[in-house]
């Protein structure tokens, strides 16, 4: 087969396609991996073939208030806070809630970051090369048309939890009950007109709920913390990956104390381009502790706190996957990777969530499973986040809940395995495949 890989132009978002299509690779098929340029370097870092297509994204600019032609008084994050897509408790969801989301997200969002020129590149790249199957990220739907427009099967492969798919149950359900007149769907009026400059109307042709939520969704969240919807899901084994990296001597060493690992994650600086939580707050809080803190923090968090406790070892950057096996906690931001790379070594978790797509509701799941506690920024003190440290450390039940789930992760379909069952997905959605084999 020929596999086209769309991730979302950010390194985070590529890691996470990373260990599924080095196993379609080893198992002979052809793959690509095609984005917008940013992107480039971290695919061919990862030993793939990068496909620049379209102009660079600049996600971090893409994500400033002022950039986002929302009127001034809108540009302190109270359009996050109305209309959050984190927001998925049942009580909350309205249809006017349901619409306001799909209505600003798909302009200042999807179309933001999904651009016509990046989506008329991938489009003629995947109308030359003809990929069997199209595996896209489910934050840009330039994947779902591409595969529409040649043919090809396609899946969503997941960053974090399933909101689009929970959102647009809901919605549906919503709209399904207004007259027909009454139905506007933002969504679907701008991926149909996307599809009507190929060509595509008409049954099968264009808009459907596949180009939202894939033939198929491949997830590597544990099934017990992954949102309950109806569309086919393939469950995954999640295989960290960190990119390129040299262990630091230091880590070869055993701790002599407890070891917490405190991090912001690489995605927070790139994207957001800010702490929304103080990480003077967040290292006063485990200055006292008898614990050593390996804290991820680049030269500016540095700058803006002043001298470090003595318990404290600042480092720019350190493999997850290569620390958090020597810790006996994690305090983070509640991000896709560092939150599934703690699953995969059973190490409780305190996390204190930014206000990014499904931090809150990711965070909130890990607290119901048992294996983390959680506070939102604005109600972080030092004082309480020293009270979850020390609950997490001392109280066994949360390294239990931990060790739970991390058994059910390994007990998932590794990469390699999810192989032969991609195999024959394609071949049932593409019964003529034009191509046997690789």
């Amino acid at each position: 087969m020929r596999v086209l890989f769309q991730p979302f132009a950010a390194a985070t978002h590529v890691a996470a396609q990373v260990p599924l299509a080095w196993a379609l690779r080893a198992a002979g098929h052809e793959v690509r991996v095609a984005t917008q340029p940013d992107a480039a370097e971290s695919i061919a870092r990862a030993g793939l073939t990068a496909v620049p297509v379209g102009e660079p994204l600049h996600v971090a600019a893409k994500m400033n208030p002022d950039e986002t032609g929302l009127p001034a008084e809108l540009r302190d994050d109270a359009w996050l806070r109305v209309l959050d897509p984190g927001e998925i408790r049942p009580a909350r969801l309205s249809a006017d809630h349901l619409h306001g989301v799909f209505a600003t997200w798909t302009p200042l969002v999807h179309r933001n970051t999904v651009p016509d020129r990046m989506i008329d590149d991938l489009v003629a790249f995947a109308r030359d090369w003809r990929p069997d199957l199209v595996v896209w990220d489910t934050m840009t739907f330039a994947g779902p048309v591409a595969a529409r427009v040649c043919g090809a099967a396609h899946a969503r492969l997941m960053f974090g939890l399933d909101l689009v798919g929970l959102l647009r149950e809901r919605y549906l359900a919503v709209l399904g009950r207004r007259p027909a007149e009454l139905r506007d769907d933002p969504l679907e009026e701008w991926l149909g007109q996307v599809l009507e400059r190929y060509g595509m109307t008409g049954p099968g042709r264009g808009f459907d709920e596949e180009l939202v939520v894939g033939q198929w969704t491949i997830d590597p969240v544990p099934t017990s913390l992954a949102l309950p919807l109806r569309t086919p899901r393939v469950p995954v084994r999640y295989v960290p990956y960190n990119g390129p990296a040299a262990v630091p001597g230091w880590l070869d060493e055993a701790p002599r104390r407890r070891r917490i690992c405190l991090t912001l994650g690489v995605s927070f600086r790139e994207v957001v381009g800010g702490d929304q939580a103080s990480v003077g707050d967040l290292l006063a809080a485990v200055a006292d502790l008898d614990v050593e803190v390996v804290a991820t923090l680049d030269s500016e968090q540095l700058a803006s706190i002043g001298p470090l406790p003595p318990n404290v070892r600042a480092v720019d950057f350190v493999p997850l996957n290569e620390l958090l096996p020597s810790c006996s906690a994690v305090i983070h931001h509640g991000g896709a990777g560092t939150f599934l790379t703690a699953l995969a070594h059973g190490v409780p978790q305190v996390v204190v969530p930014a206000r990014m797509w499904c931090n809150t509701p990711r965070a909130e799941r890990a607290r119901a499973a048992g294996l983390a506690l959680t506070c939102p920024p604005e109600k972080l003190t030092p004082g309480r986040l020293r009270a979850m440290v020390t609950s997490v450390l001392e109280d066994p039940s949360f390294a239990r809940a931990a060790a739970r789930v991390r058994a059910e992760l390994l007990g998932t379909p590794a990469p390699r395995e999810l192989v032969p069952v991609l195999e024959r997905l394609v071949a049932e959605h593409r019964p003529g495949l034009h191509r046997s084999g690789t």
